[in-house]
């Protein structure tokens, strides 16, 4: 079995500085024109992987960068409140996750599977990263049980989630991670010792300008691997 992480393109808070005092979901930004375009790039590429399936956090950004790989692949996207963003224990109000419903998605984006079951319905609204890897760790368990005889997958998520998956992925809540947009990061398990390992992370160069806005955790995880 394969996994692939991967985080949602460039979004549009990050060009337009004053999208977010016009936004009726500030939490949840679309992709930038930039952004767009490295998704495109992540979903012809994609078409290199043999990918099975495509697991989608329920922020538009992700399921716009899940869309680019879906066409490029004609698969649907399964979304999964358990790979959403993460917030950090003190989030201000304009952090606060506000996603569209599955339903309301699937109208704008219709290759979204709505018979898909999350791995959790909980919309976390403040998390410690300990509480992170926590609920990361229960997600992706969960998702490698479904999809252990029939991948490769790819997670699409957001920075702090994806280097927690990766973590849960490889039972070492120390793993240092790249997580630039769009990059991928690729798990094997290996049927000899039923252990993953980790072939290689922040992968960028099908992208013209490559590796861009990684971003890691501000402190040292401290608790122990489970």
């Amino acid at each position: 079995m394969t996994i692939y992480l991967t985080r949602h393109g460039l979004r549009e808070d990050w060009i337009n500085k004053l999208w977010r005092s016009t936004a009726l979901r500030p939490s949840d930004p679309p992709l930038s024109a930039r952004g767009f375009h490295i998704a495109k790039e992540l979903g012809i590429f994609s078409k290199t992987l043999g990918l099975k399936h495509i697991i989608s956090s329920p922020m538009e950004r992700c399921i716009q960068t899940s869309t680019a790989i879906a066409d490029e692949l004609d698969l649907p996207i399964k979304i999964d409140y358990g790979v959403i963003e993460w917030v950090g224990p003190n989030p201000k109000p304009d952090d606060i996750l506000t996603p569209l419903s599955n339903e309301e998605l699937k109208l704008k984006y219709p290759r979204i599977d709505l018979g898909y079951q999350s791995t959790t319905n909980v919309i976390p609204t403040k998390e410690t990263i300990e509480e992170l890897h926590f609920r990361t760790k229960i997600a992706v368990d969960q998702i490698i049980k479904k999809y252990k005889d029939d991948g490769p997958i790819i997670i699409v998520s957001h920075a702090a989630t994806m280097i927690a998956l990766g973590r849960g992925i490889l039972n070492d809540n120390q793993a240092p991670l790249r997580s630039g947009v769009c990059s991928l990061t690729k798990f094997n398990l290996n049927p000899s010792q039923n252990e993953w390992e980790l072939e290689y992370t922040g992968k960028a160069d099908y992208m013209e300008e490559g590796e861009q806005s990684h971003w890691t955790f501000k402190r040292p995880v401290i608790e122990n691997s489970q």
